[in-house]
């Protein structure tokens, strides 16, 4: 750890050290994440800004309207600025590690505003300690249904009883209660007959040059 500096007074430092340099990208810092073990790791996730997803919203740009705009070089660029930043104001006193990428399909979410974008998507969350209505329950999966404030809902199946057959229900969890959330990403099924056969007859015309 940095000296004399608390876990959250480096996070801030990170923070207020990577924001202007992403800014200069044209992008936004999604979240950061710090890994403590035998050397520090900072993660510290980019993508676009706000004003950005909006615009590929409105033009239908993306998967769901979410822009896919940060690339490799940019996540090299960024890590080496704000590298150089951390290193001249000696944030940390011992060896450590800086990764720079962008949030991913899976995309794990930092705080509740995150996402609004993504009701009626499926999310998977863990709990810090187990939901105080539902007894041993500390994780959940399944479509967010709904987002206000600093709660949000997920419809899970749950059995109300013992021996009965689970139904959906909806889940009330406040934000506080959160240890870990990430949105869920279906991957296109290329399983369906005939995709393998278009997928060899495509690769048979390339070979054949």
């Amino acid at each position: 750890m940095g000296k004399g500096l608390s876990p959250d007074q480096i996070m801030r430092r990170v923070r207020e050290a990577a924001e202007p340099v992403a800014a200069s990208f044209g992008l936004a810092i999604w979240g950061i994440e710090m890994v403590s073990g035998g050397r520090a790791t900072v993660r510290i996730y980019v993508d676009a800004t706000p004003e950005a997803h909006a615009s590929g919203a409105e033009e239908g740009s993306g998967e769901d309207g979410v822009l896919e705009g940060v690339s490799i070089d940019q996540c090299a660029d960024i890590s080496r600025l704000v590298g150089l930043a951390l290193e001249v104001d000696e944030v940390f006193a011992d060896a450590w590690v800086l990764e720079v990428s962008s949030p991913g399909f899976e995309r794990m979410f930092f705080e509740p505003a995150q996402l609004k974008p993504y009701v009626g998507r499926d999310i998977d969350v863990s709990l810090l300690d187990p939901h105080p209505e539902i007894a041993g329950r500390r994780k959940f999966k399944g479509p967010l249904k709904a987002v206000e404030g600093d709660r949000f809902t997920v419809e899970v199946l749950l059995s109300q009883s013992e021996g009965e057959k689970p139904a959906p229900t909806d889940v009330s969890i406040r934000w506080d209660m959160v240890k870990k959330a990430r949105l869920i990403h279906i991957f296109p099924d290329t399983s369906k007959p005939g995709a393998g056969k278009n997928a060899k007859k495509a690769s048979g015309k390339g070979g054949g040059k």
